[in-house]
Order: structure tokens, then sequence, then C-alpha cells
């Protein structure tokens, strides 16, 4: 975790925190915990380091696993963790998303039929609830995870926010589908609520740069894909397009947020030993995505 030097680190697809202590530096002597608990598998989990500033509370965001549903379709809950920081308020909220429902360009449609979008559909009210209700009182928000969906291309997709064509900012109509999960969460009402999605760069080189903007306007094809998650590029096969970070007010971002590589590390090597004893699995599918944000 030496090249992520970050004071608060969102974990999602993890058993749970002891495995994100066997990671860091000193089995995680130096940091705090927030983490699921007793929920299936692909767990969340929030450290911080001690230093930082005082847990206020932690919470499971059950709501977003839609737990009225059949078990099948019932997605992962989101995690929210409160610190105190130098006085201010500050809430994080982790989550990870229901997948397969990436992009409005690449069979993606959030208002479309099939099995998965319609799950992500049902999470764009509580995860809308969770965002109103926490900067009511003014505290500094900040939304991070997987969200399984392209949001850089939702803003450049024309098709209406609603299938009504009704504003995102008014009560939904009966019926009325959202095209936009990005547009829909950060409409603006109440003003408070308002968040902004914070620009994303590449920790590679001039080609990989240049293919993690381009995966901004459009679809990779299958060979851009695999040369970005490349080991001499960024190494994991989900590079970009699935993970973002937003803010609310109060928060200043100094730079954009780094896609950092993982090289070969995201890969797996089978190994030669009978035992298997050799043989290396990836650490992940993503990469890590940092952000540097004056509170």
């Amino acid at each position: 975790m030496t090249s992520v030097p970050a004071d608060v680190l969102a974990f999602q697809e993890v058993n749970g925190e002891q495995a994100v202590k066997e990671i860091l530096p000193n089995n995680g002597s130096d940091y705090d915990f927030c983490s699921v608990v007793g929920y299936k598998v692909q767990r969340i989990v929030i450290a911080w380091k001690k230093s930082l500033g005082e847990k206020v509370s932690c919470n499971i965001e059950d709501a977003l696993s839609l737990p009225s549903n059949p078990a099948d379709k019932q997605p992962r809950p989101g995690l929210s963790l409160t610190l105190k920081i130098d006085g201010a308020v500050v809430r994080i909220l982790s989550v990870h998303l229901k997948s397969s429902c990436v992009s409005p360009f690449e069979n993606g449609k959030l208002a479309g039929g099939g099995k998965h979008c319609p799950i992500l559909q049902q999470q764009i009210d509580p995860l809308e609830s969770w965002i109103e209700r926490e900067t009511a009182d003014g505290a500094k928000v900040i939304l991070s995870g997987d969200f399984n969906r392209n949001f850089w291309h939702e803003l450049r997709d024309p098709t209406p926010v609603r299938t009504d064509f009704g504003s995102p900012a008014a009560a939904r109509s009966p019926g009325a589908l959202s095209n936009s999960l990005f547009e829909e969460i950060v409409d603006g009402i109440p003003p408070a609520s308002a968040l902004r999605m914070l620009e994303e760069h590449c920790d590679t080189n001039e080609v990989g740069t240049l293919l993690c903007g381009l995966s901004e306007i459009r679809p990779l094809d299958d060979a851009e894909r695999t040369l970005l998650a490349s080991q001499n590029y960024l190494g994991c096969r989900n590079a970009v397009g699935l993970d973002h970070i937003l803010v609310g007010s109060g928060i200043e971002e100094l730079g954009p947020a780094q896609h950092v590589g993982i090289k070969n590390l995201g890969r797996n090597v089978a190994g030669n030993a009978a035992d298997g004893s050799d043989q290396l699995l990836a650490i992940s599918d993503h990469c890590p995505l940092l952000a540097r944000l004056k509170l």
C-alpha cells in the first residue's frame, strides 16, 4: 500500500477487516476500521489513520441492498463512516453497486430490460436519499467506490435523464425511469446535496493517458482495453469507467483523481510447484483511485 499514500482507504470486494490489515503497514496498527460484517461476500471496509480524526459513527447502509427484493436480486449494501476532523463533520459513503449495466453506449441502457439494469435502477433512490439526508446539516460529504457505471458516458449521452422527459430534480412520476444514475443523484435539489465528480487521470505513459481520455468519450475496443490493462500500462482488467469520487461543498480537490497502476500485480500466475506454493493471484481487477482533498 506504499504506492497509495492515503489517510482514508475505502476497499470494496474484500473478505473483511482482517484481510485489509494484512496489506497495511504494521498489520494496520496505525489505522481504525469501519466494516461491513455478516453480509454475504464482497464486503466493504473503510480504514483511516488514527491520527486523522475521531470516529463518530460507522453504519451499514442496508437500503442500497434492496432488502425487499428476492435474495437473488439483492445487491450489496453501502458503508458510511462519519469522522470529526479538526472540528468538522466529514461523512464518507463507500459503495459497490450492481454490476453489468456499465454504459449507455454498450448495452447498458439503465431504463432498459435484462437482469442487471433494473436492479441498478432501484439503487438510485436509496443512494440519492443518503446524499440528501447526510448533507442536510452542512456536513462535508465524500461519495466513492465502485459504481459499476460509467458516469462520463452518462454525461455524454443525449438521451433525456428520465423516460417521461421530466426533471431529475422533481418528484418522479409513476412509471418513470432514469437513464442516468449520475444526473439523478446530483440534481442539485436541495442545494446542499449538490456533489461534483472529480476529474480522473491515469498514472501511466503517454499512450495510456490518451486511452484513458478516450474512455470518457466512447467505449474502448477490445484491443485498447487489453493494452490499457497490460502490466506496462495500468495492469488492472477494469482500468477505467467504473470507479468515481464525488465530493460536496466545503471540500477542495488538489488536482484530479488518479487511477494508480498496479502493473504485474493485476494478473494471475499459475506457477510450477505441485503444491501451488509459487502461484500468484491478482490483487484486484480494478486499479486504486487516489484523490488529494483539502477539508
